[in-house]
């Protein structure tokens, strides 16, 4: 364990790496969300139906959990930078595909395999823990500023593409942001060619007896960090089932489609707040009762969209709002609290495979959607099941807590 009392390593070009990472984050996932924000002009297009074209979102969540758990370990041998020019041609060819894509399975290969495996996959996980060895002092922060790339792509990019969707066509929408939106990522890459600080002050927590990194590590390190992912998962299946379905249920309602996509906004809105607020918070209270305090809050929201969905546009602001807030502290809690039990050079890795699950169920999620909505003909039942899915994820986050509550 490095000493604790060295200067830290912090600089100014570590902080101008968290913005070009937030913008990276931004951008990766508006291409990552495309489908269920457009998905009822593409629906129109394409003749396609609810279910297939959350599947197509499930196909590119799969592929973003597969690719992090990859590219996390990948990283570690052959560095960042060359993952990331990768992941940044990965989505403009991605985007530009989607946009010329005549059938169902043509979307998959695009937004599945280039955005999702190769886009998400590398602009998550791995850059997070890629940009959490340039900081010591404020690594908590530093995650949280990557996460918080769904806030803002979803809270200024996800209305823009929904209204130029409807003034200019979906296909153009996404060709434009193919060109554009490709252009910033590789610009942005390029800064993370300068390798991280070789000396970094780790902090590296320990367990009640016995410590989570004694000779029993294996076995304890699996636990805690597939007990995480399950908790995570099961959080990120409500969360993304509303992200994939709310703009589409709100104009099942009568809602204008600019004011249907905001809803989106507002939840991702909600969450850039609490996430840029999450690394105080974890200062203050613990990482561990931040995302307990998150997950409940995220609950109260998922019950209060269930009973509003359709029938209130004021509930389903306010349920979306609620979970917004939720998931903005709970997604980089989560995070933080494996880089805290972990050495900086398994960040990547051991990140990602917290998020592996999350990312797999999420698609799951979204599908769950779509297969529940074309069961029973709307979307009651199917936002009753993120109900239910965070309170199993609670139930678990408490299980965890005599490991966690040192956090």
């Amino acid at each position: 364990m490095n000493d604790l009392t060295a200067p830290s390593i912090e600089s100014g070009y570590a902080w101008w790496l968290a913005a070009l990472a937030l913008l990276i984050a931004s951008i990766s996932f508006a291409a990552a969300t495309c489908v269920p924000l457009l998905l009822k002009p593409m629906q129109a297009d394409l003749g396609a139906s609810t279910e297939s074209l959350a599947m197509v979102h499930m196909a590119m969540l799969f592929g973003a959990g597969f690719g992090g758990l990859l590219f996390g370990r990948v990283s570690e041998r052959v560095g960042f930078f060359p993952l990331a020019l990768i992941g940044a041609l990965a989505i403009s060819a991605g985007l530009a595909g989607t946009a010329l894509a005549q059938s169902v399975t043509t979307l998959m290969a695009c937004v599945g395999l280039l955005i999702g495996f190769f886009g998400q996959g590398i602009f998550f996980s791995p850059m997070a823990g890629q940009l959490s060895q340039w900081f010591d002092r404020h690594r908590a922060l530093a995650i949280a500023i990557v996460a918080s790339g769904q806030g803002a792509g979803g809270l200024f990019l996800a209305p823009v593409l929904r209204v130029s969707a409807q003034h200019w066509g979906w296909r153009e929408t996404l060709a434009g942001f193919a060109v554009g939106g490709g252009a910033l990522l590789l610009a942005c890459v390029l800064a993370f060619r300068r390798t991280p600080p070789t000396r970094v002050r780790e902090r590296v927590l320990t367990a009640p007896e016995p410590s989570v990194l004694s000779q029993t590590a294996n076995t304890r390190s699996a636990t805690l960090v597939w007990g995480l992912g399950a908790c995570l998962a099961l959080s990120c299946f409500a969360t993304f089932l509303v992200i994939g379905h709310i703009t589409a249920a709100a104009e099942e309602a009568g809602v204008a489609p600019a004011l249907a996509a905001m809803l989106v906004s507002t939840m991702l809105g909600a969450s850039l707040i609490t996430r840029l607020g999450a690394a105080t918070l974890g200062a203050r209270w613990g990482h561990y009762r931040t995302v307990l305090w998150a997950s409940i809050c995220h609950g109260m929201g998922s019950a209060t969209l269930a009973w509003s969905v359709g029938s209130s546009m004021t509930g389903m602001v306010v349920g979306v709002g609620l979970m917004g807030i939720g998931f903005g502290a709970y997604l980089p809690g989560y995070a933080v609290l494996v880089r805290e039990f972990f050495p900086a050079h398994q960040a990547g890795r051991r990140i990602g495979e917290v998020n592996f699950l999350a990312f797999i169920t999420s698609g799951l999620g979204s599908f769950a959607g779509g297969s529940l909505h074309d069961m029973s003909g709307d979307y009651r039942l199917a936002f009753a099941a993120t109900v239910a899915a965070n309170v199993l994820g609670l139930m678990g986050l408490l299980r965890l807590r005599r490991v966690l509550r040192t956090c």
